[in-house]
């Protein structure tokens, strides 16, 4: 079986969506979706109907997609919530109303979408990864709210007295995830960066970069887990290099991010390197790596975990 495992990225979704034109175009269809964050979003939409003219109706969506639409609050009142009565910079009710624009009318539950569905999101009270999908009944609606909630950006969902955000959180780029439903083949579309990062400046910027870090970790170790399964071929498309500092509330690239997404997913394709790993390896510094020595503390080595 053949899923497609999307990455959280924000606005930078419509990169994905230009990937997926790719795909569609080299007859890769999913048979099963697994979506984090934004990519809950591209899943959702994509698996109410997996072709490629829905696919470019996603891309029409996102397009006509303004900033006012996701961020309607001024700048300056989202940073006074967050620091005296709010749980993030703003709440769900721009991002419920935009959600309810994308996702057809006659796609209430994952019972009705045509490719199996699995989408993400972290208790904040148990630090436990919950998956949507094998509930048919489910509202795709609370799911996509629930596992797009990027902690600090918006407030998390609460769900029977508990906080739920971004399950990039803990599932930053859903292969696992998409191994244990029972793919065979996965097409991973990662919009996280592997580094080296810039410098960030302020408590928001550290704050989101320090969370992007943490979920870089965990999708290295994701990655290593496909590479190292022996019924599972992967497909790691890199797309973090795209437009990789680009304001959050920024909706002004779209059109470029789609058709690089697409070039950069199409050259993969069009030569493709199953089971390799980002860069031709796992991301990891080691002793002798020029960038790991410029940067490393007085006595200490760069770690390289045993997966």
């Amino acid at each position: 079986m053949i899923a497609w495992a999307l990455s959280g990225g924000g606005n930078r979704g419509p990169i994905q969506v230009g990937a997926m034109r790719a795909l569609f175009e080299h007859n890769i269809v999913p048979d099963i979706l697994v979506g984090t964050s934004a990519g809950a979003l591209n899943a959702a939409f994509t698996a109410s109907n997996p072709t490629a003219q829905n696919n470019e109706r996603l891309a029409q969506l996102w397009l006509g997609t303004r900033s006012s639409d996701i961020f309607p609050k001024p700048r300056w009142r989202m940073i006074l919530r967050a620091a005296f009565f709010g749980d993030g910079l703003d709440d769900d009710q721009a991002r419920r109303k935009t959600f309810v624009k994308y996702l057809p009318q006659e796609v209430e539950t994952f019972g009705d979408v045509k490719a199996k569905l699995y989408l993400t999101a972290a208790d904040l009270q148990t630090g436990r990864l919950y998956l949507y999908g094998d509930d048919p009944n489910a509202k795709l609606i609370e799911a996509a709210l629930a596992s797009s909630a990027l902690p600090v950006v918006w407030d998390p969902e609460i769900i029977n007295g508990h906080q739920f955000a971004d399950g990039g959180v803990i599932a930053a780029v859903p292969i696992s995830i998409a191994m244990d439903r029972g793919a065979t083949t996965i097409y991973a579309l990662d919009l996280q960066s592997i580094g080296p990062f810039p410098h960030k400046k302020g408590v928001i910027q550290l704050a989101m970069h320090a969370i992007s870090v943490l979920t870089l970790q965990q999708g290295l170790r994701d990655i290593q887990r496909a590479i190292d399964a022996t019924n599972v071929t992967l497909h790691y498309i890199s797309l973090g290099d795209i437009f990789s500092n680009v304001d959050l509330q920024d909706f002004s690239h779209t059109a470029e991010m789609i058709e690089q997404g697409y070039q950069q997913a199409k050259a993969y394709l069009d030569n493709p390197k199953p089971n390799t790993p980002p860069g031709g390896k796992l991301g990891v510094l080691e002793p002798g790596d020029e960038t790991a020595d410029k940067g490393a503390p007085p006595g200490a080595v760069p770690y390289q975990p045993h997966f």
